[in-house]
């Protein structure tokens, strides 16, 4: 999410604001589409917890 080329606690931050509007990057950008990583076209906190499990180790993201 934040182009760094590795999954982190920032990534899931990233995602966890725009699922609560505090970033407005739209439906369909390469951002959304990087915080989306349950492909249910929304951003929502559940996305955040799946990068922060992957960040960790505990969860793979295909």
């Amino acid at each position: 999410m934040d182009d760094d080329g590795k999954i982190t606690a920032s990534d899931a931050r990233l995602a966890l604001r725009r699922a609560v509007n505090l970033e407005t990057f739209e439906e369909g950008t390469r951002e959304f589409l990087a915080c989306d990583v349950t492909k249910d076209n929304k951003v929502a906190a559940d996305d955040a917890r799946v990068i922060l499990r992957a960040a960790v180790g505990l969860e793979t993201i295909a």
